[in-house]
Protein backbone atom coordinates (compact mmCIF):
# COMPACT_ATOMS: atom_id res chain seq x y z
CA UNK A 1 0.00 0.00 0.00
CA UNK A 2 1.44 3.05 -1.20
CA UNK A 3 1.41 5.93 2.16
CA UNK A 4 0.74 9.07 0.75
CA UNK A 5 2.91 12.46 1.64
CA UNK A 6 0.86 14.98 3.78
CA UNK A 7 -0.11 17.82 1.84
CA UNK A 8 0.57 20.76 3.68
CA UNK A 9 -0.97 24.58 2.68
CA UNK A 10 0.91 27.61 4.17
CA UNK A 11 -0.96 31.02 4.07
CA UNK A 12 1.04 33.79 4.32
CA UNK A 13 1.29 37.17 2.29
CA UNK A 14 5.33 36.92 3.30
CA UNK A 15 7.16 36.06 0.17
CA UNK A 16 10.18 35.17 2.54
CA UNK A 17 8.63 32.94 4.44
CA UNK A 18 8.24 29.81 1.61
CA UNK A 19 11.93 30.20 1.41
CA UNK A 20 12.71 29.87 4.79
CA UNK A 21 10.36 26.68 5.10
CA UNK A 22 11.82 24.89 1.72
CA UNK A 23 15.03 25.08 3.42
CA UNK A 24 14.22 24.40 7.13
CA UNK A 25 12.58 21.09 5.29
CA UNK A 26 14.59 20.30 2.55
CA UNK A 27 15.66 16.67 3.61
CA UNK A 28 11.94 15.98 5.08
CA UNK A 29 10.42 17.25 1.64
CA UNK A 30 13.36 15.05 -0.90
CA UNK A 31 12.63 12.16 1.51
CA UNK A 32 8.55 12.70 0.48
CA UNK A 33 7.44 12.97 4.18
CA UNK A 34 5.80 16.62 3.55
CA UNK A 35 4.63 17.86 0.62
CA UNK A 36 4.41 22.20 1.16
CA UNK A 37 1.80 24.43 -1.20
CA UNK A 38 1.76 28.06 -0.22
CA UNK A 39 -0.79 30.79 -0.45
CA UNK A 40 -0.49 34.49 0.29
CA UNK A 41 -3.82 35.09 1.25
CA UNK A 42 -7.43 33.45 2.61
CA UNK A 43 -9.11 33.74 -0.97
CA UNK A 44 -6.08 32.14 -2.85
CA UNK A 45 -5.89 29.18 0.16
CA UNK A 46 -9.73 28.81 -0.05
CA UNK A 47 -9.36 28.13 -3.84
CA UNK A 48 -6.27 25.47 -3.40
CA UNK A 49 -8.02 23.67 -0.86
CA UNK A 50 -11.39 23.51 -2.50
CA UNK A 51 -9.51 22.37 -5.74
CA UNK A 52 -7.18 19.78 -4.39
CA UNK A 53 -8.99 17.48 -1.02
CA UNK A 54 -5.16 15.62 -0.20
CA UNK A 55 -4.46 19.14 1.66
CA UNK A 56 -4.81 17.67 5.39
CA UNK A 57 -2.85 20.56 7.54
CA UNK A 58 -3.43 24.56 6.47
CA UNK A 59 -1.27 27.18 8.44
CA UNK A 60 -2.55 30.05 8.41
CA UNK A 61 -1.23 33.64 9.31
CA UNK A 62 -4.02 36.47 10.49
CA UNK A 63 -3.14 39.31 9.13
CA UNK A 64 -3.37 39.19 5.22
CA UNK A 65 -5.29 41.32 2.47
CA UNK A 66 -8.42 39.95 1.07
CA UNK A 67 -9.41 37.61 3.68
CA UNK A 68 -7.60 37.44 7.00
CA UNK A 69 -7.01 34.13 8.63
CA UNK A 70 -9.52 34.52 11.01
CA UNK A 71 -11.92 34.56 8.48
CA UNK A 72 -10.09 31.60 6.55
CA UNK A 73 -10.65 29.61 9.31
CA UNK A 74 -14.29 29.89 9.84
CA UNK A 75 -15.03 29.19 5.99
CA UNK A 76 -12.47 25.91 6.61
CA UNK A 77 -14.78 25.43 9.78
CA UNK A 78 -17.69 25.51 7.18
CA UNK A 79 -16.02 22.58 5.49
CA UNK A 80 -17.31 19.97 8.31
CA UNK A 81 -13.88 18.32 7.36
CA UNK A 82 -12.34 16.07 9.95
CA UNK A 83 -9.05 15.36 8.35
CA UNK A 84 -8.42 18.99 7.35
CA UNK A 85 -6.57 20.50 10.03
CA UNK A 86 -5.16 24.32 10.73
CA UNK A 87 -2.71 25.75 13.04
CA UNK A 88 -2.59 29.66 13.16
CA UNK A 89 0.26 31.90 13.19
CA UNK A 90 -0.10 35.19 15.91
CA UNK A 91 1.80 37.63 17.28
CA UNK A 92 3.36 36.69 20.36
CA UNK A 93 0.85 38.23 23.33
CA UNK A 94 -2.26 38.26 21.07
CA UNK A 95 -4.30 36.06 23.37
CA UNK A 96 -7.77 37.42 21.92
CA UNK A 97 -6.82 36.43 18.18
CA UNK A 98 -5.13 33.34 19.80
CA UNK A 99 -8.36 32.30 21.40
CA UNK A 100 -10.36 33.15 18.88
CA UNK A 101 -8.34 31.16 16.59
CA UNK A 102 -8.60 28.12 19.24
CA UNK A 103 -12.65 28.43 19.60
CA UNK A 104 -12.73 28.82 15.53
CA UNK A 105 -11.53 25.07 15.33
CA UNK A 106 -7.61 26.01 14.88
CA UNK A 107 -6.06 22.93 16.35
CA UNK A 108 -2.78 24.52 17.64
CA UNK A 109 -0.83 27.90 17.12
CA UNK A 110 2.60 29.01 16.62
CA UNK A 111 4.03 32.65 17.73
CA UNK A 112 5.80 35.06 15.81
CA UNK A 113 8.76 35.24 14.91
CA UNK A 114 8.54 31.68 14.27
CA UNK A 115 10.81 29.00 15.85
CA UNK A 116 11.45 26.59 13.04
CA UNK A 117 12.13 23.93 15.67
CA UNK A 118 8.68 25.25 17.64
CA UNK A 119 7.43 24.78 14.00
CA UNK A 120 8.80 21.82 13.30
CA UNK A 121 6.89 20.00 16.64
CA UNK A 122 3.92 21.52 15.79
CA UNK A 123 3.70 19.85 12.56
CA UNK A 124 4.47 16.70 14.24
CA UNK A 125 1.87 16.76 16.60
CA UNK A 126 -0.81 18.11 14.19
CA UNK A 127 -0.05 15.45 11.38
CA UNK A 128 -0.15 12.69 14.16
CA UNK A 129 -3.30 13.62 15.62
CA UNK A 130 -4.79 13.50 11.66
CA UNK A 131 -3.66 10.04 11.72
CA UNK A 132 -4.73 8.94 15.10
CA UNK A 133 -7.66 9.97 13.50
CA UNK A 134 -8.10 8.70 10.30
CA UNK A 135 -7.20 5.13 12.10
CA UNK A 136 -10.34 5.74 14.31
CA UNK A 137 -12.41 6.20 11.40
CA UNK A 138 -11.11 3.25 9.41
CA UNK A 139 -12.30 1.15 13.03
CA UNK A 140 -15.91 2.94 13.02
CA UNK A 141 -15.97 2.00 9.19
CA UNK A 142 -14.90 -1.56 10.18
CA UNK A 143 -17.63 -1.43 12.52
CA UNK A 144 -20.47 -0.19 10.74
CA UNK A 145 -19.48 -2.90 7.77
CA UNK A 146 -19.32 -5.61 10.67
CA UNK A 147 -22.55 -4.35 12.12
CA UNK A 148 -24.48 -4.26 8.20
CA UNK A 149 -23.12 -7.54 7.68
CA UNK A 150 -24.75 -8.75 11.18
CA UNK A 151 -28.05 -7.34 10.28
CA UNK A 152 -28.00 -9.25 6.85
CA UNK A 153 -26.90 -12.33 9.23
CA UNK A 154 -30.28 -11.54 11.27
CA UNK A 155 -32.56 -11.04 8.08
CA UNK A 156 -31.42 -14.00 6.59
CA UNK A 157 -31.54 -15.83 9.78
CA UNK A 158 -35.45 -14.91 9.95
CA UNK A 159 -36.12 -15.18 6.84
CA UNK A 160 -35.41 -18.89 6.72
CA UNK A 161 -38.08 -19.48 9.68
CA UNK A 162 -42.03 -21.00 8.76
CA UNK A 163 -44.65 -17.74 8.47
CA UNK A 164 -47.25 -19.87 10.42
CA UNK A 165 -46.96 -23.14 13.05
CA UNK A 166 -49.03 -25.78 11.55
CA UNK A 167 -52.88 -26.49 13.47
CA UNK A 168 -53.58 -29.33 13.71
CA UNK A 169 -56.86 -31.07 15.58
CA UNK A 170 -54.21 -33.51 18.22
CA UNK A 171 -51.96 -30.84 18.80
CA UNK A 172 -51.12 -27.58 20.44
CA UNK A 173 -47.95 -26.01 19.05
CA UNK A 174 -45.96 -22.80 20.59
CA UNK A 175 -42.80 -21.03 19.25
CA UNK A 176 -40.44 -18.56 20.44
CA UNK A 177 -36.95 -17.62 18.94
CA UNK A 178 -35.15 -14.24 20.34
CA UNK A 179 -32.36 -13.42 18.09
CA UNK A 180 -29.20 -12.16 20.01
CA UNK A 181 -27.51 -9.07 19.43
CA UNK A 182 -25.02 -11.35 17.71
CA UNK A 183 -26.49 -13.50 15.38
CA UNK A 184 -26.03 -17.34 17.06
CA UNK A 185 -27.91 -19.41 14.15
CA UNK A 186 -30.89 -20.90 15.30
CA UNK A 187 -33.18 -21.80 13.78
CA UNK A 188 -36.72 -24.16 13.71
CA UNK A 189 -39.06 -25.44 11.18
CA UNK A 190 -42.26 -27.47 10.48
CA UNK A 191 -43.16 -29.78 7.24
CA UNK A 192 -45.69 -32.47 6.87
CA UNK A 193 -44.66 -35.95 5.39
CA UNK A 194 -46.83 -37.39 2.76
CA UNK A 195 -48.16 -40.43 4.98
CA UNK A 196 -49.78 -37.05 7.12
CA UNK A 197 -47.17 -37.23 10.12
CA UNK A 198 -45.54 -33.75 10.94
CA UNK A 199 -42.13 -33.12 11.58
CA UNK A 200 -41.06 -30.84 13.79
CA UNK A 201 -37.23 -29.51 13.59
CA UNK A 202 -35.32 -27.53 15.96
CA UNK A 203 -31.45 -26.44 14.76
CA UNK A 204 -28.41 -24.16 15.78
CA UNK A 205 -25.59 -23.38 13.35
CA UNK A 206 -22.27 -23.21 14.58
CA UNK A 207 -20.50 -19.82 14.84
CA UNK A 208 -22.37 -16.78 14.85
CA UNK A 209 -22.76 -14.16 11.97
CA UNK A 210 -23.16 -14.59 8.75
CA UNK A 211 -21.33 -17.78 8.61
CA UNK A 212 -24.28 -18.91 10.60
CA UNK A 213 -27.00 -17.79 8.40
CA UNK A 214 -24.99 -20.03 5.64
CA UNK A 215 -25.45 -22.59 7.49
CA UNK A 216 -29.03 -22.08 8.18
CA UNK A 217 -29.97 -21.82 4.96
CA UNK A 218 -28.35 -25.24 3.76
CA UNK A 219 -30.34 -26.74 6.48
CA UNK A 220 -33.90 -24.96 5.90
CA UNK A 221 -33.02 -26.07 2.21
CA UNK A 222 -32.04 -29.90 3.33
CA UNK A 223 -35.28 -29.69 5.76
CA UNK A 224 -37.89 -29.07 2.76
CA UNK A 225 -36.44 -30.74 -0.02
CA UNK A 226 -35.60 -34.00 1.64
CA UNK A 227 -37.66 -33.94 5.05
CA UNK A 228 -41.23 -34.45 3.56
CA UNK A 229 -40.25 -38.02 1.44
CA UNK A 230 -37.38 -39.73 3.53
CA UNK A 231 -37.29 -41.28 6.57
CA UNK A 232 -35.85 -39.84 9.83
CA UNK A 233 -32.74 -41.79 10.33
CA UNK A 234 -32.26 -41.44 6.44
CA UNK A 235 -32.56 -38.07 6.52
CA UNK A 236 -30.08 -37.11 8.94
CA UNK A 237 -27.54 -39.65 7.36
CA UNK A 238 -28.26 -37.56 3.81
CA UNK A 239 -27.79 -33.80 5.80
CA UNK A 240 -24.80 -34.81 7.29
CA UNK A 241 -22.85 -36.33 4.08
CA UNK A 242 -24.31 -33.20 2.62
CA UNK A 243 -23.10 -30.65 4.91
CA UNK A 244 -19.69 -32.77 5.40
CA UNK A 245 -18.89 -32.63 1.14
CA UNK A 246 -19.77 -28.90 1.42
CA UNK A 247 -16.05 -28.61 2.71
CA UNK A 248 -17.29 -26.12 5.24
CA UNK A 249 -14.38 -26.68 7.65
CA UNK A 250 -15.54 -26.47 11.31
CA UNK A 251 -18.84 -25.49 10.57
CA UNK A 252 -21.68 -27.57 11.91
CA UNK A 253 -25.26 -28.02 12.95
CA UNK A 254 -26.36 -29.18 15.54
CA UNK A 255 -30.44 -30.42 14.82
CA UNK A 256 -32.83 -32.47 16.63
CA UNK A 257 -36.01 -33.65 14.59
CA UNK A 258 -39.24 -35.00 16.03
CA UNK A 259 -41.84 -37.20 14.02
CA UNK A 260 -45.57 -37.06 15.17
CA UNK A 261 -48.31 -39.71 13.82
CA UNK A 262 -50.87 -40.65 15.83
CA UNK A 263 -49.52 -40.29 19.36
CA UNK A 264 -45.84 -42.17 18.78
CA UNK A 265 -43.05 -40.02 18.32
CA UNK A 266 -39.44 -41.07 17.05
CA UNK A 267 -36.77 -38.29 17.81
CA UNK A 268 -33.24 -37.74 16.66
CA UNK A 269 -30.91 -35.37 18.47
CA UNK A 270 -27.32 -34.35 16.93
CA UNK A 271 -26.32 -32.11 19.35
CA UNK A 272 -29.12 -29.71 20.58
CA UNK A 273 -30.50 -29.70 24.11
CA UNK A 274 -32.16 -32.58 25.96
CA UNK A 275 -35.27 -32.84 24.52
CA UNK A 276 -37.73 -32.59 27.96
CA UNK A 277 -41.24 -34.72 28.11
CA UNK A 278 -43.98 -33.89 30.48
CA UNK A 279 -45.69 -37.58 31.12
CA UNK A 280 -49.31 -36.26 32.17
CA UNK A 281 -49.71 -39.95 33.97
CA UNK A 282 -46.75 -39.80 36.33
CA UNK A 283 -47.07 -35.37 36.79
CA UNK A 284 -43.02 -35.29 36.04
CA UNK A 285 -40.63 -34.22 33.38
CA UNK A 286 -38.39 -36.79 31.77
CA UNK A 287 -35.15 -35.45 29.69
CA UNK A 288 -34.54 -37.80 26.54
CA UNK A 289 -30.77 -37.74 25.88
CA UNK A 290 -29.14 -39.06 22.70
CA UNK A 291 -25.44 -38.51 22.15
CA UNK A 292 -25.16 -38.06 18.48
CA UNK A 293 -22.75 -35.94 16.94
CA UNK A 294 -23.62 -32.46 15.17
CA UNK A 295 -24.58 -32.52 11.38
CA UNK A 296 -21.31 -32.23 9.39
CA UNK A 297 -18.92 -33.15 12.45
CA UNK A 298 -18.15 -36.59 10.77
CA UNK A 299 -18.48 -37.61 7.00
CA UNK A 300 -19.95 -40.84 8.01
CA UNK A 301 -22.11 -41.11 10.86
CA UNK A 302 -24.85 -43.48 12.41
CA UNK A 303 -28.06 -41.41 13.89
CA UNK A 304 -29.82 -43.00 17.04
CA UNK A 305 -33.10 -42.73 17.20
CA UNK A 306 -35.88 -42.70 19.80
CA UNK A 307 -39.28 -44.22 19.80
CA UNK A 308 -41.71 -43.09 22.61
CA UNK A 309 -45.57 -43.20 22.91
CA UNK A 310 -47.64 -40.00 24.01
CA UNK A 311 -50.96 -39.58 25.49
CA UNK A 312 -53.53 -36.51 25.67
CA UNK A 313 -52.11 -34.28 28.46
CA UNK A 314 -48.51 -34.72 27.70
CA UNK A 315 -46.23 -31.91 26.91
CA UNK A 316 -42.77 -31.75 24.86
CA UNK A 317 -39.94 -28.65 24.93
CA UNK A 318 -37.94 -28.36 22.58
CA UNK A 319 -34.97 -25.57 23.11
CA UNK A 320 -31.94 -24.30 21.92
CA UNK A 321 -29.00 -24.04 24.28
CA UNK A 322 -29.44 -20.09 24.65
CA UNK A 323 -31.41 -20.18 27.63
CA UNK A 324 -29.74 -22.58 29.43
CA UNK A 325 -26.30 -21.37 28.87
CA UNK A 326 -27.49 -17.64 30.17
CA UNK A 327 -25.40 -16.31 32.59
CA UNK A 328 -26.39 -14.02 35.43
CA UNK A 329 -24.25 -11.06 36.42
CA UNK A 330 -21.86 -13.28 38.61
CA UNK A 331 -21.58 -15.59 35.70
CA UNK A 332 -23.37 -18.62 36.74
CA UNK A 333 -25.66 -20.24 34.30
CA UNK A 334 -29.77 -20.38 34.33
CA UNK A 335 -28.98 -23.95 33.61
CA UNK A 336 -31.58 -27.20 32.98
CA UNK A 337 -32.90 -28.25 36.28
CA UNK A 338 -34.69 -24.59 36.49
CA UNK A 339 -35.83 -24.96 32.94
CA UNK A 340 -37.28 -28.02 34.05
CA UNK A 341 -38.97 -27.44 37.13
CA UNK A 342 -40.39 -24.42 35.36
CA UNK A 343 -41.42 -26.43 32.71
CA UNK A 344 -43.00 -28.90 35.06
CA UNK A 345 -44.37 -26.38 37.86
CA UNK A 346 -46.24 -24.43 34.99
CA UNK A 347 -47.61 -27.35 32.70
CA UNK A 348 -51.30 -26.34 33.85
CA UNK A 349 -50.56 -23.67 31.74
CA UNK A 350 -51.32 -23.71 28.07
CA UNK A 351 -48.11 -23.58 25.72
CA UNK A 352 -47.68 -19.84 24.95
CA UNK A 353 -47.86 -19.04 28.51
CA UNK A 354 -45.07 -21.06 29.77
CA UNK A 355 -42.84 -19.98 27.14
CA UNK A 356 -44.06 -16.15 28.08
CA UNK A 357 -43.01 -17.49 31.72
CA UNK A 358 -39.36 -19.14 29.90
CA UNK A 359 -38.66 -15.91 28.31
CA UNK A 360 -39.79 -13.57 31.64
CA UNK A 361 -37.13 -15.52 33.88
CA UNK A 362 -34.45 -15.52 31.60
CA UNK A 363 -34.82 -12.07 31.40
CA UNK A 364 -34.81 -11.60 34.76
CA UNK A 365 -31.82 -13.77 35.48
CA UNK A 366 -29.51 -12.30 33.02
CA UNK A 367 -30.86 -8.75 34.42
CA UNK A 368 -32.03 -7.88 30.94
CA UNK A 369 -28.50 -7.31 29.37
CA UNK A 370 -28.08 -8.06 25.79
CA UNK A 371 -27.23 -11.73 25.53
CA UNK A 372 -24.86 -13.27 22.97
CA UNK A 373 -26.60 -16.29 21.94
CA UNK A 374 -30.17 -16.79 20.22
CA UNK A 375 -32.95 -18.05 22.33
CA UNK A 376 -35.14 -20.79 21.12
CA UNK A 377 -38.23 -22.59 22.54
CA UNK A 378 -40.70 -25.41 20.53
CA UNK A 379 -43.69 -26.64 23.12
CA UNK A 380 -45.66 -29.26 21.92
CA UNK A 381 -48.96 -30.62 23.91
CA UNK A 382 -51.14 -33.73 23.15
CA UNK A 383 -54.87 -32.76 23.11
Amino acid sequence: MTIQTPKILVVDDEPDLELLIRQKFRKEIKEGRYNFEFANNGVNALEKINADNQIELVLTDINMPEMDGLTLLSKIKEMNNPLLHSVIVSAYGDIFNIRTAMNGGAFDFVIKPIDLKDLEITITKALDNLETFKKALRSRDELIAVRKELEEARALQLSMLPESIPQTNDLEIAVYMDTASEVGGDYYDFSIKKDGSLNIAIGDATGHGMKAGIMVSIMKALFISDSVDIDINEFFESSNHTIKSLQLGRMMMAFAMLNYKENQIRFINSGMPPLMIFNNSSKKVEEISINNMPLGAMRSAEYEVKELNVNKGDSILLLSDGLPEMQNVSGEMFGYGRIKELFETNISKSPEEIISILKSEGSHWSNRIDHDDDVTFVIIRIK
